[in-house]
């Protein structure tokens, strides 16, 4: 499960690749991080050092949504998010290569997350935190949903041979050149700021 994000006149930004596995990284760990430290700020009490751990979370997370915003249009989300019509045979091949990876890690991330909530259920056990409110839920579902999307990209940032993308000198003769419109970073900051915005008043309130 991915997409790709084809830039206004389909060219391809050029992102490095330790620039790539920055970006991975921030997002997979970013995200998670932040919801848990806002998730446990009650732990932080009352008042300003509760709010400054929801700040914080709140921060990473947004950190990790940016950080997947500037992977979005890279060569290497091309190769795991475009029609499958239009990748040559090398770039079919890593495709399959970077979902059976991440096919392998989600199914281990589920099947331990099941386990988990097994045990967390059961009383005579352990007592263990678990999903709640539809916060939690909320929560937990755009995160599947945010691994879902970067995995792929994840595992050809650290193994994808140096082959150089030439498909932005091919698609300007293809592509009919579109008017000028806002760009995807700036769609993206909206969206996020919205979503922080109401993230922050649930919480001040």
């Amino acid at each position: 499960m991915s997409f790709y994000f084809r830039t206004p006149k389909g060219r391809i930004p050029n992102r490095s690749r330790a620039a790539m596995r920055l970006a991975t990284g921030l997002t997979l760990g970013g995200y998670p991080a932040g919801a848990l430290i806002m998730l446990n700020s009650g732990l932080a009490g009352e008042g300003v050092p509760a709010f400054i751990a929801s700040v914080t979370g709140l921060g990473l997370i947004a950190l990790g949504v940016f950080a997947f915003f500037y992977i979005a249009p890279s060569y290497m989300q091309r190769i795991v998010g475009e029609q499958v019509c239009e990748l040559d045979d090398l770039e079919r091949d890593l495709r399959q290569k970077a979902f059976a990876f991440a096919y392998h890690v989600l199914t281990g991330l589920v099947a331990a997350a099941i386990f988990y909530l097994a045990v967390a259920n059961d009383e005579t056990r352990l007592t263990l935190w678990s999903p709640q409110s539809y916060e939690h839920w909320n929560t937990i579902f755009w995160g599947v949903l945010l691994y879902a999307f970067t995995l792929p990209t994840a595992y050809l940032a650290w193994t994808m041979p140096d082959i150089e993308p030439e498909l932005a000198e091919e698609e300007d003769d293809t592509i009919p050149v579109r008017k000028p419109g806002v760009r995807w970073w700036l769609w993206g900051l909206i969206v996020a700021g919205g979503i922080a915005g109401f993230i922050l008043a649930r919480v001040i309130t």
